[in-house]
């Protein structure tokens, strides 16, 4: 079964998370992804 292994770090803060749920995933990935383009937009 695959698993699924996200790191990411910016400075000191480190964000990790893993998981074998393809869908969970995407859906973490999807909620991300729609916060950085909202604070885009409201940056201009």
């Amino acid at each position: 079964m695959p698993q699924y292994v996200f790191k990411m770090k910016k400075g000191e803060l480190e964000i990790e998370f893993s998981s074998d749920d393809a869908d969970f995933v995407e859906q973490q990935l999807e909620k991300w992804r729609e916060e950085i383009l909202k604070k885009q937009t409201q940056q201009g």
